[in-house]
């Protein structure tokens, strides 16, 4: 980063507004929170003999809560402030969380996966958004980039914790066995998330961005900017669908196919938080050099060599940098592509967006998270990166001919970038 670029870093971070700064700490103790419950979560499932597919429905079942509660998700935040929406939504995530640790049955796992990111999902839509609200025009990218690039560095502490926790547990002879350092190492992962809401607690309790829309539900589905919205739906629906039959399995990757412990895991998930944290920050420069369009399909072009590595390869350090390099590209493009989908719409428009974008990914992730499992139990893993590959394909391709600049600009009449 050159002289130039530290000085527009320290100009847009310096114009955050206390509110933008509260949300973005909030984020923190939810990404340190969730981190660990991720990559402790299905291999404490592992533990107590559940099988590749029964994780599979278990995430399965997450996305479809996600899926499900978008649109009641953006109806709300139209009338209720963000404040209010972030305290409630965490507790009651927190609850489901920690029922999902306690009750390890089939049958009860799959409502509270769906509940637990149902209630989540009402903090990720007000996400984009509220930041949008929070920011001027020219640190709205910064403010998306270090959002961003906070929940990662939070999530790479989180990584840390989560695959040492549970070996310190034994240790120190505060669990007998791996099944029970695992499950307190996840009961500190909700501790953790409900420090967020020290934070939100202390922002203010603006107005709702955007007064509720008058008529029947059909009425206010019509009024939305549906040429847009389907433009940017189209991407993300394919890679949702590719990334679904392969990152919930990852921590299953590296203990099935090269017989790692949960340590060790934890330490590869850390190195690649410190490469998605570096790609957030880098995204104002790409897109200051390449536009936000041609950032993002080149970050999904240039993923897929690594995803190719990571299907045929037994070298487990060639495996761990495909593993890093793959994250971080595939994930430099977020804020970029958060910023884009937002800039867009006009602010009415933006949570019932967020909201039908989070039904896109979760949808696409549901049905292929539910397929990954199954294809890895019967096939193997590569099988599951060879389709991971066609999706990416097949969303770059997709971005670039829906929201390039020609064919976007005539076709719904505005300039993409």
């Amino acid at each position: 980063m050159n002289l130039d670029g530290v000085r527009h870093y320290r100009e847009g971070v310096a114009g955050f507004s206390r509110n933008a700064r509260l949300y973005i700490a909030g984020g923190i103790f939810n990404g340190l929170g969730m981190s660990v419950f991720g990559l402790l979560f299905n291999l404490y499932l592992k533990e107590h003999a559940f099988t590749e597919s029964q994780i599979g429905q278990v995430l399965s079942a997450g996305s479809l809560g996600a899926t499900l509660a978008a649109i009641p998700a953006a109806l709300v935040l139209e009338r209720i402030c963000v404040k209010r929406v972030l305290i409630w939504s965490t507790l009651l995530a927190a609850g489901c969380y920690a029922a999902m640790i306690a009750l390890r049955n089939m049958t009860l796992l799959l409502p509270f996966s769906l509940a637990a990111s149902m209630f989540i999902t009402f903090y990720r839509i007000s996400a984009a958004p509220y930041l949008m609200a929070q920011a001027g025009s020219g640190e709205r990218i910064y403010v998306f980039s270090i959002s961003s690039a906070s929940g990662m560095l939070s999530s790479l502490i989180g990584f840390v914790l989560g695959g040492f926790l549970p070996e310190l547990a034994l240790a120190s002879g505060l669990a007998m066995d791996t099944a029970s350092a695992q499950e307190m190492s996840l009961y500190f992962s909700i501790a953790a998330s409900l420090l967020s809401l020290a934070p939100f607690a202390m922002l203010s309790s603006d107005p709702p961005a955007c007064s509720p829309r008058g008529g029947t539900f059909v009425h206010k589905l019509k009024s939305y900017d549906w040429p847009v919205i389907w433009r940017l739906m189209v991407p993300k629906i394919l890679v949702g669908l590719g990334a679904g039959l392969v990152i919930p399995f990852m921590n299953l990757y590296f203990r099935n196919e090269f017989d790692l412990e949960s340590g060790r895991i934890g330490l590869f998930f850390s190195v690649m938080q410190v490469g998605l944290f570096l790609g957030m920050l880098s995204a104002p420069l790409l897109t200051r050099r390449l536009g936000k369009v041609d950032s993002i399909v080149l970050t999904e072009l240039a993923s897929v060599p690594f995803m190719l590595v990571l299907a045929l390869t037994r070298n487990l350090p060639l495996a761990v940098f495909a593993f890093v390099m793959r994250g971080t590209l595939m994930n430099m493009n977020l804020p970029i592509a958060a910023n884009f989908e937002m800039e867009l719409l006009e602010e009415k428009d933006r949570p019932f967006t967020n909201a039908v974008s989070t039904i896109a990914w979760n949808g696409a992730w549901t049905i292929s998270a539910a397929a990954g499992g199954a294809v890895i139990e019967k096939y193997s893993f590569a099988w599951s990166f060879y389709l991971t590959i066609g999706f990416y394909l097949l969303s770059a391709a997709s971005y670039k001919a829906l929201l390039g600049r020609s064919g976007f600009r005539q076709s719904v009449g505005k300039n993409p970038d």
